[in-house]
């Protein structure tokens, strides 16, 4: 099984709040095990930079005129896609330009080309992820298109691109929803694209659409087993949270964009469950 996505993917936040640290991806390993779960959700990325990890975009790259950076004495060659996309968060993709491996880096804010072949100098060509391979007979779990929600469209269409990778697309992917922080609050033009992309996505997807915004504001979802000790539906805090539309802040990390601990775990509660309904479990 493959997880894609960003931030909330990569459970950023779900060290707070809950006695361990409430990672999605280590869950997921548990309850598929002996199978492997690949997480390759990384923070503060786009839907565009899922469809590059994935391999489902292949620009090609060009040497820009800079400083090669060093990093443990190997030559890193700063590089721009021919799409333009800009690098985001700690983003570091394994790949090949036109066969030849290295690793494409993001992390700094600028993209560079690492060859493994120390001797090579700057690269041209293509470039594809290396990540493919390892998605290519895999199950999917997506968790992406929040950090460019507003572009409705764009989050749609590369979620569908996604899905249409797959090796059975009607059968080998979940879809997850967005939810909506306190900056998505009713009438928000975030939150008007939240309601947007979860209702297209739940109609697409059905069975294999798991809707995070009704768990995590839905009596079901705040009376689930794993939330039932905070007794959340009896805090004012939660009843003027949900006259706001967005998720209780018993549920919110500090940084107010990412679920804590408590919140993952609900989200994992109910991603097993689904698994389990589409007996991939």
């Amino acid at each position: 099984m493959t997880l894609w996505g960003s931030s909330s993917m990569s459970s950023e936040g779900g060290g707070e709040a809950t006695p361990l640290p409430i990672r999605i991806h280590e869950h997921l390993a548990l309850s598929a095990a002996p199978a492997p779960v690949h997480s390759f959700g990384v923070g503060a990325t786009r839907s565009a930079h899922t469809l590059l990890m994935r391999g489902l975009e292949t620009p090609r790259l060009f040497p820009r005129v800079g400083r090669p950076e060093s990093s443990d004495g190997t030559a890193s060659v700063p590089v721009a896609l021919e799409t333009g996309l800009a690098p985001a968060g700690p983003l570091r993709i394994p790949g090949s330009v036109d066969g030849t491996s290295g690793m494409l880096d993001g992390s700094s804010g600028t993209w560079y080309f690492t060859a493994d072949d120390t001797s090579r100098g700057p690269v041209e060509g293509v470039f594809t992820s290396a990540l493919a391979e390892v998605a290519a007979h895999s199950r999917q779990v997506l968790w992406m298109g929040k950090n460019n929600i507003l572009d409705v469209t764009e989050v749609l269409d590369d979620t569908q691109r996604m899905w249409d990778a797959a090796e059975t697309p009607e059968q080998d992917t979940l879809v997850l929803g967005q939810w909506c922080t306190e900056a998505d609050a009713r009438g928000a033009a975030t939150g008007d694209a939240v309601a947007a992309v979860t209702a297209e996505q739940a109609r697409r997807y059905g069975d294999h659409f798991l809707d995070l915004q009704a768990l995590l504001t839905g009596e079901e979802g705040l009376r689930c087993a794993p939330l039932a000790p905070l007794a959340l539906l009896e805090q004012g805090s939660t009843q003027e949270a949900l006259e706001r539309a967005v998720v209780p802040p018993s549920l919110v990390a500090a940084d107010g964009i990412h679920l804590n601990g408590w919140g993952n775990l609900a989200v994992c509660w109910a991603i097993v469950r689904r698994l389990r309904e589409l007996r991939w479990l």
